[in-house]
C-alpha cells in the first residue's frame, strides 16, 4: 500500500490527520491546511521579490483558485502545489542571504512534495528550478544575482546538493514506488493503461483563458473533437484559467511596461510560455522517451506553471495600477477587484469539476452500514465482484476491479484480468464466472438483480445500503448482494481431495496465517497477488514459494498438519528508510551546527580567510 505512493503514507500531514481525527475531517483539514499555504507561501515568494502586500494578497488569490478548486477531484493537486511557491522563495531567500538555512529548507520543501506521492507536481516543480536557477544566475541578472559572482560556483553546489539530498530524504517513499513501478503497467511507456499524451490541453480548448463562457456553462466531449488516435482528455485535466481580472491586469502591465523591467517575472514569464506550449502534447513523441516524461500522463498540468507566472506578474500589474493612488480609493479598487476574482472563481469551478460537495459524505456512515455487518459476520475472508472501484473497499473487503495509479502488471494483463466487457449489466459468460470463481471472488455486488438461470449465485441481501447507495446516487432504488457458488475462495488445493482442510486463523495487511491438513502432498493456493517480499514458512522454517496461474501464491505441503505463514518484509522499504532517517540526521546536524556555530561552516572568500555571512544587501551597500 505505502508503495502505491498517491496513498500518501509517509507524509507528516496525512499520518497525524488520520491517525487522529475521522476519514472525512482529516481529509478536509489536509485540503484546507494546503489551501491555506499554497495561499501563504505564493505571498511570501512575491514579497521576497520586493513587491507589496497589494500583489502578495493578489498573486495568491489567483495561483490558489484559479488552478486548484476545479481539481478537488484529484486531492494530490493542492497537497502537491502548495509547495511549489515555497521552493521559490527559498531560492531567492538564498540568492539574498547565502544562509545554509534557506538550502536545508529548499530540501525540506521538495521532499514534503514529493512524500504525499502523486509525484507528477513535484517533477514539474524540479524542472522549473532546473531553469530558474541557472538562469536567475546567469541571465535574469539583477543586484541580487550580481552580489553572487565570487560564490555562483558555491551557490550552484549547494542547492544541487540540496537537490540530492531531496531525493535521500525521501528514500523511504521512491525506493518501495521504484520496485512497484518496474512492476506496473507503467514499466514500459504506452503499456495497458498507461498513455502519457492523456489529459493534454487540446489547442483549441485554450480559448478557454478569455471566453470561459463558451465553455465552462456546457459540457463539452474534449474528445470529440479530437483526430482519430490522440489521447483522450477531460475538462479537468485540460482546465486553465487565471480569471477575467488577471487577464486584463496583464494586458494592462505589458502595455504600461508595468513588469517588463523586472528580468526576474520576464523569467517567469518564459518559464509559464514554455510549459503552456508543453500543454497540447505537441513535444510528447520526444519527451515521453525521457526520463520522468514518461512517467506520468496528464500534460494539461504543466498549465500549474502558466497559472503561478500569470498569477504573480497580474499581482505586480495591480500593484503598480494602484500605486500613486488614494490610500481610500486604492483599498476600495483592490478589495473590488479581488471579490470579483473570488466569485469568478467560484463561479467557474461550480462548472469544470467532477467532485460534488455534500454535508454528510457517506463514508460517516459506516458504522449504519448493513453490507459492512454482513461481510463482517461471514466468518472468511471477503472478496467482491463490484462497480464501482475501490468504493466497496470502504466495508472492509477486498474487490475487484481496482484502480491504481500505479499498479502491478497483473492487474493490467488481458491473459490475467477478466475477460471484457465486465458483466456489470448482462449475463456473464462461462469463461468469466470461471475466472470470477479462479480469483476467488466470493461475492458479487450488483445495481441491478441477476439472472439466477445465467449467474451460479444465491441471494444473500437486497435493501438500502448507509454507504453504498449514496455513493452510487442510489437513492430509491436498492442494491443486491449475492454469494457466488463453487468459488474457491481465500484458499484452495491444486488437487483437491477428502480429508484437505485449510483455514484462515489470522489474516493482516503484512501476515498471513493458515491452518492446512493434507493427506497427501499437495499445493496449497493462495488467492492473493505474488508480489517481491512476501515469504513462507512452513511450521516455523522457511519454504519456497511457488506462482500459481501467473499472479497467485503457493506453497508445497508434505502430508499432515501444518501451519503456514505468509509474511511481508520489502527490501526496498528498509533501505530506504534507512538512506531517509541517515539522511534527516545529516541535515539536522548540519543546521545545528550552521546556527550554534557558523564559523565551522562559513563560505570562504578568495582570500580563503574564514569570514561570517554577511546579506547581500550588505554587499551592496558596500559596493555603493
Amino acid at each position: 500500500l505505502g508503495a502505491e505512493s498517491q496513498t500518501g503514507a509517509f507524509y507528516p500531514f496525512n499520518y497525524f490527520a488520520y491517525r487522529f481525527l475521522p476519514v472525512n475531517t482529516a481529509y478536509n483539514f489536509v485540503q484546507i491546511l494546503h489551501y491555506i499555504l499554497a495561499f501563504v507561501f505564493t505571498g511570501m515568494y512575491v514579497r521576497r521579490l520586493g513587491y507589496s502586500l497589494v500583489a502578495a494578497l493578489f498573486a495568491g488569490l489567483v495561483y490558489t483558485y484559479g488552478w486548484f478548486p476545479s481539481r478537488i477531484c484529484l486531492e494530490w493537486a493542492i497537497i502537491g502545489g502548495a509547495w511549489l511557491p515555497l521552493t521559490l522563495w527559498c531560492v531567492e531567500s538564498f540568492f539574498q542571504t547565502r544562509y545554509w538555512r534557506y538550502a536545508i529548507l529548499l530540501c525540506f520543501a521538495l521532499t514534503m512534495q514529493i512524500l504525499p506521492g502523486h509525484f507528477n507536481l513535484a517533477f514539474i516543480t524540479q524542472l522549473m528550478l532546473v531553469v530558474y536557477i541557472p538562469a536567475r544566475i546567469w541571465v535574469s541578472r539583477d543586484e541580487t544575482t550580481e552580489a553572487l559572482k565570487p560564490y555562483r560556483r558555491r551557490t550552484i553546489i549547494l542547492l544541487l546538493v540540496a537537490f540530492i539530498s531531496t531525493y535521500a530524504l525521501s528514500a523511504v517513499q521512491l525506493a518501495p514506488t521504484w520496485e512497484l513501478k518496474q512492476l506496473s503497467q507503467r514499466a514500459e511507456v504506452g503499456e495497458r493503461s498507461h498513455q502519457p499524451g492523456y489529459g493534454h490541453i487540446p489547442v483549441w480548448y485554450l480559448s478557454q483563458v478569455v471566453a470561459p463562457w463558451a465553455w465552462y456553462p456546457y459540457e463539452v466531449n474534449l474528445d470529440a473533437g479530437l483526430t482519430a488516435g490522440s489521447d483522450a482528455t477531460n475538462q479537468v485535466e485540460a482546465h486553465l484559467y487565471f480569471g477575467i481580472a488577471s487577464i486584463l491586469l496583464l494586458i494592462y502591465g505589458t502595455w504600461r511596461g508595468a513588469w517588463t523591467r523586472d528580468r526576474r517575472l520576464i523569467l517567469l514569464a518564459v518559464i509559464g510560455v514554455l510549459a503552456l506550449l508543453y500543454t497540447p502534447g505537441w513535444l510528447l513523441p520526444i519527451s515521453k522517451h525521457l526520463p520522468g516524461f514518461s512517467f506520468f500522463t496528464g500534460p494539461g498540468r504543466y498549465g500549474i506553471l502558466t497559472t503561478f507566472a500569470v498569477a504573480v506578474i497580474a499581482g505586480v500589474c495591480l500593484e503598480r495600477l494602484t500605486a500613486n493612488w488614494n490610500r481610500n480609493l486604492q483599498l476600495m479598487v483592490v478589495a473590488i477587484i479581488c471579490l470579483f476574482t473570488t466569485a469568478d472563481f467560484w463561479i467557474v469551478s461550480r462548472y469544470v469539476t467532477y467532485a460534488a460537495i455534500i454535508p454528510d459524505p457517506p463514508i460517516n456512515n459506516l458504522d449504519r452500514s448493513a453490507l459492512k455487518k454482513i461481510v463482517t459476520e461471514y466468518g472468511k475472508p471477503v472478496r467482491l465482484f463490484a462497480p464501482g472501484a475501490n468504493l466497496p473497499t470502504l466495508l472492509g473487503v477486498a474487490s475487484t476491479p481496482v484502480y491504481l495509479g500505479i499498479g502491478p502488471e497483473q492487474y493490467f494483463n488481458p491473459q490475467l484480468t477478466m475477460p471484457e466487457p465486465l458483466p456489470f449489466k448482462d449475463p456473464a459468460t462461462p469463461e468469466q464466472i470461471a475466472w470470477l470463481r479462479n480469483a476467488g471472488v466470493t461475492h458479487i455486488l450488483s445495481q441491478h438483480p441477476l439472472d439466477l438461470n445465467h449467474w451460479p449465485v444465491k441471494p444473500v441481501w437486497s435493501d438500502f445500503d448507509a454507504v453504498i447507495n449514496p455513493a452510487w446516487g442510489r437513492f430509491d432504488e436498492p442494491v443486491y448482494f449475492y454469494e457466488l457458488q463453487e468459488s474457491r475462495g481465500r484458499l484452495a488445493w491444486k488437487n483437491p481431495q477428502e480429508n484437505q482442510s485449510a483455514t484462515l486463523t489470522g489474516y493482516r495487511s503484512n501476515e498471513i496465517v493458515i491452518e492446512a491438513e493434507t493427506p497427501t502432498e499437495d499445493t496449497l493456493i493462495l488467492t492473493d497477488l505474488m508480489y517481491p517480499g512476501w515469504r513462507v514458512y512452513v511450521d516455523g522454517e522457511p519454504a519456497e514459494a511457488e506462482l500459481i496461474e501467473g499472479m497467485y501464491r503457493g506453497v508445497k505441503l508434505s502430508a499432515g498438519k501444518h501451519e503456514v505463514v505468509w509474511a511481508y518484509q520489502s527490501g526496498w522499504f528498509l533501505i530506504g528508510a534507512i538512506v531517509s532517517c541517515i539522511t534527516l540526521l545529516v541535515l539536522l546536524t548540519i543546521a545545528h551546527f550552521r546556527f550554534w556555530h557558523p564559523i565551522l561552516f562559513q563560505m570562504k572568500q578568495r582570500t580563503m580567510e574564514v569570514q561570517p555571512d554577511i546579506p547581500v544587501s550588505e554587499i551592496t551597500k558596500k559596493k555603493k
